[in-house]
């Protein structure tokens, strides 16, 4: 309100030039007053944008929430892919289950897809769902000015957790495709399980960018 008010007065003054007798430098140190003004204004607005444009310690937590999760996962691979005793069987398919997966399994299927609700691709509440926006508006608070370096690795964390959701996707099918089996489904969940290794561990280069220190790794943060 103030800069419109003093802008309104100048201007004012200046109008008042063509009206009254008033010397020509009086005339430009007021039009440079003005521009001196506008100057202001160009300066403040932009400042006011970027504190609203910086992501609030709330919001860099869920990038905390997320690595603790995805650590979790790795360290709990096992026990977050695959189900097991939870199937209706007949004899004869109970025997083939324990000669191909071990006596006492209790009948195990995988579950890739579970790899997805780690990495925010199966819901917009996970603190990773589409997280890269949020690591964008993050890059003016890299510590050591890198930002280049920074926005690197946040591209290359994008392009891992893609890959990794699309390769528990195709290991989901791998026992429908031709020439498929459960082989097929581990072979395409042991190069996930990679590919999540990776995804996390530019996730954690990316928390140290920001100076964010990492949870323990936790399903449920």
């Amino acid at each position: 309100m103030k800069f419109v008010c003093a802008t309104f007065l100048l201007l004012a003054q200046s109008v008042s030039c063509f009206h009254f007798e008033c010397s020509r430098k009086a005339f430009w140190d007021r039009q440079a007053q003005s521009a001196l003004v506008a100057f202001g204004a160009t300066i403040i607005q932009p400042s006011k944008a970027k504190a609203a444009y910086t992501p609030k310690p709330a919001e860099l937590e869920k990038l905390r929430i997320g690595h603790a999760r995805i650590k979790w996962l790795l360290e709990n691979w096992d026990l977050e892919t695959e189900v097991c005793g939870k199937q209706s069987m007949s004899e004869i398919e109970r025997k083939q289950v324990i000669r191909t997966e071990g006596q006492g399994s209790g009948g195990c299927e995988k579950t890739p897809l579970n790899v997805q609700g780690f990495l925010g691709y199966k819901s917009t509440e996970d603190p990773l769902y589409r997280v890269e926006k949020l690591m964008i508006r993050a890059a003016d608070l890299v510590v050591d000015g890198d930002v280049e370096g920074y926005l690197s690795v946040v591209e290359a964390y994008k392009d891992k957790a893609d890959n990794s959701a699309m390769m528990a996707y195709t290991s989901s099918w791998g026992e429908a495709n031709p020439n498929g089996g459960k082989e097929v489904i581990d072979e395409y969940l042991e190069r996930t399980k990679l590919d999540v290794a990776e995804t996390e561990r530019y996730l954690r280069q990316i928390l140290n960018y920001l100076n964010l220190e990492p949870l323990p790794a936790r399903k449920n943060p």
